[in-house]
């Protein structure tokens, strides 16, 4: 639990420095609303392969219990796991709340849901930071659920 408050802490700090902020790269844009895209059409076709390719290899990933997970194989194990206790998602949604770039880095913040058939729903709050790649591509960085 210490280190998720600090995780939290690191990014709230961040996020509360605009003087260096900027406009965010229409390409960090396109990659992140491909990305987002990419969790939502994997929830619906229990596809974990479409949403690890979005996270970098040296990814963290912290679910709201703040058991992360390090790397892309080890979130792709993870949600094909997931996925495959769950089943595809009858409806999937991204809704980004807002985003600041700093340098090589995007800080974005949303609610992420997905329902099936059963009723079962999974979702809520996160914060998600997009780092550029050396290739120009934006990938997850750090990805938390925010309980």
């Amino acid at each position: 639990m210490r280190r998720l408050s600090r995780i939290f802490l690191f990014f709230a700090a961040a996020l509360a420095c605009p003087a260096q902020s900027g406009a965010i790269d229409p390409a960090a844009r396109r990659d992140i609303d491909a990305g987002n895209q990419a969790w939502i059409q994997g929830m619906k076709e229990a596809s974990a392969a479409p949403i690890a390719a979005t996270y970098a290899e040296n990814a963290l990933d912290c679910p709201a219990t703040g058991d992360c997970i390090k790397g892309r194989a080890a979130v792709e194990a993870h949600m094909k796991q997931r996925l495959s206790q769950y089943g595809r998602a009858a409806t999937a949604s991204v809704a980004s709340a807002g985003a600041v770039q700093q340098g090589d880095f995007v800080y974005e913040w949303g609610r992420a849901d997905a329902a099936y058939p059963d009723g079962r729903k999974i979702g809520g709050r996160y914060l998600t930071v997009w780092q550029k790649q050396p290739n120009g591509e934006w990938k997850i960085f750090r990805n938390m659920a925010i309980p």
